[in-house]
């Protein structure tokens, strides 16, 4: 994905997951050496049991909640924070105990009580930002388009803890979506909808050009269909705001799925279609992305789902070997780059592209652009060339 970090993006304790901590209870008095080292191998035991149910439950920090910390309560451990499974609070609480402790629960199992039933959201903008904590400052981790569909689990103030339909995780802010009970989300879901096929487009007041502006809208957002007027669409937003859209800029949604063919040919073409769109750390969406974006909308387009970052696209599809000049791959394959760690032979995955044959192939780094695998060619990418780790096909077979 772009520089040198990218979604890629590296799997890492963000978004205030995975946290584990042992809270030791404090003294007056020193206490003997033979003491600290009994209490300093029971903190290390309680936070190796609680890593293992954090591996078992939540591997990526991106795609689950599991922040527990343990604090020490006279001979005992109490256990607090909050999970997105009530089986893995169950799990940590039995665990803890098997490893010899009394254990008193004080964790919370989410969506947080407070929410009510609206623990759903749908999106209202054409983009929404989905960060990897609350505030405007931190790192983008994600977008999420107009009328998609995700889950709540928590509010900081005007912020709140969303959830994808991909499982991807980030803060957002109260004015991008409209929250709302499973009952309604589901209405929203199964109504007459259209899908934006423009690259941009405004909903107006009325059905003319001269009018004022609802709201923008971008490719693969989502509006409700409610009737016509000459050559406009009459649409709904999620929150109830209504316009007028160009017929050109739109189509039945479920018809448009049923019309996505990923053939090589289509997805190459695709791609070849966002050349020169710029790089965008976190982004996915016609106005800019990173690496694992750029590959996530193309195959979208196309009808297939891929996962958010590169890490986790790297295990879709089946893999392809590289094999003596890339003689296995086909157009179409994910190519993924990184590196090993040669002490522990672990890799992490930080970009990934499409690669469109004869050693070429298409990404986001910079801009969307092509890039060769062949030393001697004038568009080879040195950096990409000793990087490659692997490739994935998750195009059907023809």
């Amino acid at each position: 994905m772009g520089p040198t970090r990218q979604p890629g993006k590296r799997v890492r304790g963000a978004l205030a997951i995975g946290c584990l901590t042992v809270l030791a209870a404090g003294c007056l008095a020193p206490r003997p050496a033979a003491d600290t080292d009994m209490e300093n191998t029971a903190n290390q035991t309680v936070l190796d049991t609680l890593q293992s149910v954090r591996e078992r439950f939540a591997p990526d920090s991106h795609l689950a909640i599991f922040n527990i910390k343990a604090r020490q309560d006279g001979g005992g451990v109490t256990l607090q924070g909050e999970v997105d499974n009530p089986a893995a609070r169950q799990a940590a609480l039995e665990a803890v105990a098997a490893a010899g402790f009394r254990v008193s629960d004080q964790v919370n199992v989410l969506p947080d009580s407070r929410l009510g039933g609206r623990v759903w959201g749908i999106a209202t903008l054409s983009v929404v930002n989905a960060r990897e904590k609350p505030g405007h400052a931190s790192e983008m981790g994600t977008q999420l388009l107009m009328g998609n569909v995700f889950r709540l689990w928590k509010s900081r103030t005007n912020w709140f803890l969303l959830q994808g339909d991909d499982g991807y995780l980030g803060w957002t802010e109260a004015g991008a979506f409209t929250a709302c009970t499973r009952q309604e989300a589901e209405a929203w879901q199964t109504a007459p909808l259209l899908t934006v096929t423009a690259w941009e487009e405004r909903i107006l007041e009325q059905p003319s050009a001269d009018s004022l502006p609802v709201s923008d809208v971008v490719m693969c957002d989502l509006v409700k269909h409610l009737g016509e007027e000459g050559h406009w669409f009459k649409v709904a937003l999620p929150d109830g705001r209504s316009g007028y859209l160009p017929k050109s800029a739109a189509e039945d949604e479920a018809q448009w799925r049923k019309s996505r063919s990923p053939t090589p040919e289509n997805i190459e073409r695709t791609a070849k279609s966002l050349l020169g769109r710029p790089y965008f750390w976190g982004c996915n969406s016609i106005r800019g992305m990173d690496c694992s974006g750029f590959s996530k909308l193309v195959f979208h387009l196309n009808g297939i789902e891929l996962n958010r970052n590169a890490s986790q696209q790297c295990r879709q599809g089946i893999e392809v070997p590289l094999g003596e000049d890339l003689k296995h791959l086909q157009k179409g394959d994910l190519l993924f780059f990184g590196r090993p760690d040669r002490r522990t032979g672990l890799e992490t995955i930080t970009h990934v592209g499409i690669y469109l044959g004869d050693k070429l192939f298409i990404h986001s780094s910079e801009n969307v652009h092509i890039s060769s695998l062949d030393p001697r060619s004038p568009l080879r990418d040195r950096l990409r060339i000793r990087s490659l780790l692997h490739a994935r096909r998750v195009l059907p077979a023809p």
